[in-house]
């Protein structure tokens, strides 16, 4: 049964396809042509109760109704079906409709409705209500903007549809494209969204992205969309979902969150683990994260996961942080694809432990990665707790040679480079 709807649809693609290429006449007026019942009107101001040259006979007999440039702004359907009792083709093309009327006649024998290239920019909610016989509609090349959900459901019923290059507004509530039945809809992928920031997107992922993110987001949180890119890898749409749930008496990671997240602003709560990077699949995309400003201690959870080798931004700036484990972050920076152009961290404001057994290497490690480190020179030791009167901090700059770190205040050493290993360890 599918193959044999999908053999009608294409008979009726075809027909239109032959339709849409007759051309216009450049000369205005309307001609009968009896062979085929047929009248055709052309450029001009036409009226739905008044026609030329035909016979109450010839209107009873009339089965397609063609007009094209019409200079007219509402068309009235009713008035047509009217005086055409038995039409079942209704061809307009071309003209200044804008509006159509909420009714046709209960008892009308349309099959065939093709309402394309003009500029319409409403159905009205009733308008295919009475139209129960007809099985194809072309409103394409209008100005559309949204669907009313009553007309989705009636237009879902017909067996051909055409609604490519309107106006689609995807800023707009778009869950009438989700109730869309698509594969009765031609040239669905040209369906596309006429403003940015969706401009020549196609419509129906942009509605699932819309409604994914308006489902998952986060209680408490801001969820948007800003835009919608391809993937240069496998050309596919890639949401670009910004979260921001900063400042939100968070006490964990939220459970939830939009499927392709790229942006999350965690930034100013009182979270302690970053576990959820590694057990929850939700966080798989997130490249962008802010922490800063919470309490978490350790980064060692993260340790050979996927988020931790892929990420693109990551900033805990002010939180609890004594050590890092230098190996497992030095593995993860050099297998991260990102790396270095699009790579950030940010650690300082911690109250980073300086002993002999963590220091070298950290060193090491800032000196490596200094140009991803963006604030190097803000992660600075903590004083031992049992010397008040030592220097407050130790300062790691982005030095040259031996001078990755400077003492401040402290009276018997002015200056220390890699020494301070020695002076930490002797």
């Amino acid at each position: 049964m599918e193959s044999f709807n999908r053999a009608v649809n294409i008979f009726w693609f075809f027909l239109m396809m032959m339709q849409q290429c007759s051309p216009c006449r450049p000369s205005s007026g309307c001609q009968h042509f009896p062979n085929t019942n047929t009248y055709s009107c052309s450029g001009r101001i036409w009226k739905e109760n008044h026609f030329d040259n035909l016979t109450s006979d010839d209107m009873m007999k009339m089965r397609t109704l063609e007009m094209c440039n019409v200079n007219k702004e509402t068309l009235n359907l009713h008035k047509i079906n009217t005086k055409f009792p038995y039409l079942r083709n209704i061809t307009i093309w071309q003209g200044n409709i804008s509006s159509i009327t909420n009714s046709v006649l209960p008892q009308n024998q349309i099959k065939v409705l093709q309402l394309r290239d003009l500029k319409i920019e409403l159905i009205p909610t009733k308008f295919l209500v009475w139209l129960t016989k007809l099985e194809v509609l072309d409103l394409s090349g209008n100005s559309l903007q949204r669907l009313d959900e009553k007309v989705v459901r009636d237009i879902n019923r017909i067996s051909f549809t055409n609604l490519s290059n309107n106006h689609w507004n995807c800023s707009l509530n778009m869950d009438w494209v989700e109730q869309l039945k698509t594969t009765s809809i031609y040239g669905v992928d040209n369906m596309t969204c006429y403003q940015p920031p969706y401009q020549g997107k196609p419509i129906i992922p942009i509605a699932e992205f819309k409604k994914n993110v308006r489902t998952m987001c986060p209680e408490r949180c801001s969820c948007t969309m800003s835009d919608v890119v391809r993937d240069p890898h496998n050309f596919e749409l890639e949401p670009i979902i910004e979260v921001n749930c900063s400042n939100k008496n968070f006490l964990e990671f939220p459970p939830t969150l939009p499927n392709k997240t790229k942006t999350l602003a965690l930034d100013k709560n009182q979270i302690r683990s970053l576990m959820p990077l590694v057990t929850n699949p939700l966080y798989k995309d997130v490249q962008d994260l802010d922490l800063d400003n919470n309490f978490i201690d350790s980064i060692e959870d993260l340790e050979g996961s996927y988020w931790f080798s892929h990420f693109r931004v990551l900033s805990l700036r002010n939180n609890q942080l004594v050590q890092v484990p230098t190996y497992a972050l030095d593995n993860a920076l050099q297998q991260n694809p990102n790396m270095p152009e699009a790579v950030r961290l940010f650690l300082g404001e911690n109250p980073w432990k300086c002993d002999c057994s963590f220091i070298p290497s950290f060193q090491d490690l800032l000196r490596k990665y200094q140009s991803q480190v963006e604030d190097i020179a803000d992660v600075k030791c903590s004083p031992p707790e049992s010397d008040k009167k030592s220097p407050a901090m130790v300062n790691f700059e982005k030095g040259v040679g031996d001078k990755l770190c400077v003492f401040t205040d402290y009276n018997p050493i002015e200056k220390c480079g890699l020494s301070l290993t020695q002076r930490l360890c002797g």
